[in-house]
């Protein structure tokens, strides 16, 4: 490695990418940055839903032009007991929760406005094919640091076989579909309905919207596009076409160890999905995605890149702990009452308390004494609480401090 220069390249160009790409590329050091991506981006690329809960991570300015349609209040959650049941059916519960940066955007945009600025500051985008086994081993014999931002399972993890650490456990539909959405447009609405995963309405504007429904856990439909077909009947949003539906595995995180995230040898570094950072509570990744690439080129700015596994790990902490708290609620109760009780607690929240802050959660469901009580009375929560404070529940290393 030269001493006082640097080059990288960033292997995947989605949001996460383009992060990193933005982080080294304001730094002093690097000559060459260059993104391998297999799209073009003038191309369809999106397969997930648009919300973007905090976007003053993404720098661009926030107008249509760059793909920020919506500026949303927040989001209303509706819970119900099944899906068995009517479309005038009313919620067990609703709870709103505030969400100031959030948009619901055209991504695809996003991405491309984001990749042009990049491109007019002197990054290099390689685009329209896959790195191949080959190409990947060259590249990481080229440069002097190598982000994998390929999504999983990774490309860095593919050339080494270790496939198998991934545990994707969501599985998720969505399409953009036209409608009349002006009733709840600044309140995109997550439709909870006895089952581990939820459905979803993200407008952009009064007449277009995502729609989606995502699964976790072991309970899953035999067929898919019927599912989100019932799901739009009952929650009155339009059924998308076939040919619009897009799928996608989201990992369930942390799905990787902080050995698996670094490779010294090759210089080699994992971020965002590729990393198996993703809420395992509710699946989002993007914000995760993009903050694992700021924390990373923050730390090769200071020249402690050695610390990014441990450091990824403190990052996502309490992101983890809390999601696993959450999912408890529905895993080991599968009480619909109950975790109708739960929403009602989180009423007026943000969303990044209800993702990031545990003792903001914790809180507001002890003020609710007889919710708080069921909630820990079964003996699968209480172990979520123990596993959640020793921070045993995925993997066994030391973390450190």
């Amino acid at each position: 490695m030269n001493e006082s220069t640097s080059t990288a390249a960033v292997i995947g160009g989605s949001v996460t990418g383009l992060a990193v790409a933005t982080g080294l590329n304001n730094i002093e050091d690097f000559t060459q940055v260059t993104v391998y991506e297999r799209q073009e981006y003038d191309e369809k690329r999106v397969d997930c839903g648009e919300a973007i809960n905090d976007t003053t991570l993404i720098p661009l300015e926030k107008t249509p032009k760059n793909g920020f349609v919506n500026d949303i209040d927040g989001f209303q959650l509706h819970v119900y007991e099944s899906t068995d049941r009517r479309l005038e059916a009313d919620p067990l519960a609703t709870s709103d929760l505030r969400c100031d940066p959030g948009y619901i955007c055209e991504r695809d945009t996003v991405e491309r406005r984001w990749a042009d600025r990049l491109a007019s500051s002197s990054v290099e985008f390689r685009t329209g094919r896959s790195v191949s086994p080959a190409e990947y081993a060259e590249i990481v014999e080229t440069y002097d640091y190598v982000i994998d931002a390929s999504g999983q399972p990774s490309l860095t993890l593919k050339s080494k076989g270790k496939t198998e650490e991934y545990t994707g456990d969501m599985i998720a539909l969505n399409a953009t579909v036209e409608g009349d959405f002006s009733v709840y447009v600044n309140r995109p609405r997550i439709f909870f309905e006895g089952y581990v995963g939820y459905a979803w309405s993200f407008p952009k504007s009064e007449h277009h919207a995502n729609v989606g429904i995502g699964w976790a856990g072991e309970q899953r439909p035999d067929d898919y596009f019927n599912a989100l077909k019932s799901a739009a009947e009952r929650n009155g949003f339009p059924i998308p076409e076939r040919e619009q539906v897009n799928i996608a595995t989201i990992p369930k995180g942390p799905s990787l160890d902080p050995g698996t995230v670094y490779f010294p040898e090759g210089n080699v570094f994992l971020v965002g999905d590729a990393a198996g950072i993703a809420n395992r509570y509710q699946g989002e990744g993007i914000c995760q995605g993009i903050r694992s690439a700021d924390l990373l080129t923050g730390l090769i700015a200071g020249g402690n890149e050695s610390a990014y596994p441990q450091e990824l790990y403190k990052l996502m902490k309490s992101e983890y702990r809390l999601a696993h708290l959450m999912r408890g609620a529905w895993v080991e109760h599968e009480d619909p009452e109950l975790l109708a009780a739960v929403t009602e607690a989180l009423d007026g929240l943000t969303i990044d308390e209800i993702t990031r802050q545990p003792a903001v959660v914790i809180r507001h469901i002890l003020n609710r004494p007889m919710t708080a009580a069921k909630l820990i009375s079964d003996t699968g929560m209480i172990r979520r609480l123990y596993d959640s404070y020793t921070d045993s529940w995925e993997y066994a290393v030391a973390r450190g401090s």
